[in-house]
């Protein structure tokens, strides 16, 4: 299977914001022919100071080791957003951009995809979807409400998730992540939360179908950075689709071994 290929090896890596730097040293590991594809959840999107906050893209954006908070520092100080919203502002300049972009009616693939240009990342990366996803977790006995997941997950100790709920319509994987998927050689499960960011993407329809039973899948290993009450409430973890196989947190040892199963 895809021996011809061996030559340009393409590799689709689902990764959170949490493996922003796995995600990068392994872009840069690959040869001039090589690709890598980088699909990214969108479930912890939310709206923040008027702009659309996607805080795993924006992760994924973000220079490595580049972080200020002009930005935060001055809306705080005239309280005008909450602590758990505050972002830095290479995440407010990633947001102003994508806001602006869908508000004008470009999709939020081609937007991402513009973005991640601009930026020079070692990798193309993809939302998940294009529509609407968001988790809120449902926190309180006696008077519940659904929160942001960002906001319980700023202060876990302060709330009793009781539910972690999707707030979306329809939703389907984009085109965009199914060409990808049907074009490449192997598939990374990165090191990422598998609660909020690969079980989400494996979870979004139409992802798994295009999964091929005999496609290798590289699972990195790492531990559910998730508040462990949030893991409970949301379930039984995802199965890993196709081939798998377990692969350690390193990325030249995942690309020695994605070549070696591609070539098996």
């Amino acid at each position: 299977m895809r021996q011809d290929r061996m030559a340009r090896m393409r590799i689709l890596l689902v990764v959170g914001a949490d493996g922003a730097p796995f995600a990068r040293e392994l872009g840069g590991l690959l040869g001039p022919d090589d690709e890598l594809t980088v699909v990214a959840p969108t479930v912890r999107g939310h709206v923040s100071a008027g702009l659309q906050a996607s805080p795993d893209l924006d992760g994924l954006l973000s220079p490595s080791g580049v972080a200020t908070y002009a930005v935060a520092d001055a809306l705080e100080a005239v309280g005008y957003t909450p602590p758990w919203q505050r972002a830095s502002d290479q995440a407010v300049a990633a947001r102003l951009v994508r806001t602006e972009l869908v508000l004008t009616g470009t999709a939020l693939t081609d937007a991402t995809i513009a973005a991640g240009i601009r930026a020079a990342l070692p990798y193309r990366l993809l939302p998940m979807c294009e529509e609407r996803a968001e988790f809120r977790v449902v926190v309180g006995a006696e008077e519940p409400r659904a929160i942001p997941v960002d906001e319980y997950l700023a202060d876990p100790a302060a709330h009793d998730p009781t539910q972690l709920l999707l707030v979306a319509d329809q939703i389907s994987v984009s085109t965009a992540v199914s060409s990808a998927l049907q074009d490449c050689d192997v598939l990374v499960l990165g090191p990422s939360s598998r609660t909020l960011a690969v079980d989400p993407v494996l979870r979004t329809p139409g992802f798994r179908d295009l999964v091929p039973g005999d496609l290798p899948v590289l699972v990195v290993e790492h531990d559910d950075t998730a508040p462990p009450q949030l893991v409970r409430v949301a379930g039984l973890p995802e199965a890993d689709p196709g081939r798998p196989e377990p692969a350690p947190a390193d990325a030249a040892a995942v690309l020695e071994l994605a070549h070696k199963v591609v070539a098996a």
